[in-house]
């Protein structure tokens, strides 16, 4: 094997291994808010007003909002983290409350798929890119040779 095979090599381990690792802290890392109040405006952007169109309890001045927002304010102090105070409120509510789908079940598909997609095509383009520098497989047999030796001597 040539060093520049062996370089070449490295260098695809190197990137497989930073998206890897990439994706691997992505999907395990639940970074939760240091602060209450960070925590706070979090959760209300994340939770769908059950009674406006659209909108997160965060920009509703609904009551049901205003409730949820309570709820949430009560949670947060209880101790309770953001995952449990989301289940509590699609519990109550329904799935349909929740803005940002699950990173769980089949739920984990709308963040995985998207990055599935990326490397799949990534690596379509690295065979195709690959195959083109590769200067194809087509090679001159002695009949074509001897072909063009007959038109170039007719033709002169």
């Amino acid at each position: 094997m040539t060093a520049a095979r062996r370089i070449r090599i490295v260098g695809w381990l190197a990137m497989a291994a930073v998206l890897a690792l990439g994706l691997f802290v992505g999907i395990t890392n639940d970074r939760q808010d240091h602060n209450e109040g960070d925590r706070f405006r979090s959760l209300t952007k994340s939770i769908a007003c059950p009674v406006c169109d659209g909108q997160s309890v965060a920009n509703s001045d609904s009551d049901a909002a205003k409730g949820i927002r309570a709820r949430i304010a009560e949670r947060i102090d209880e101790g309770a983290s953001d995952a449990q105070i989301r289940d509590e409120l699609a519990g109550s509510y329904g799935q349909q409350i929740l803005l940002t789908p699950g990173r769980s079940g089949i739920d984990s598909l709308v963040w995985t798929l998207p990055v599935a997609a990326l490397v799949v095509a990534l690596a379509g383009l690295a065979v195709a890119f690959r195959r083109w520098g590769s200067g194809g497989g087509a090679r001159a047999s002695d009949d074509d040779r001897a072909l063009v030796e007959a038109a170039r001597g007719d033709g002169s």
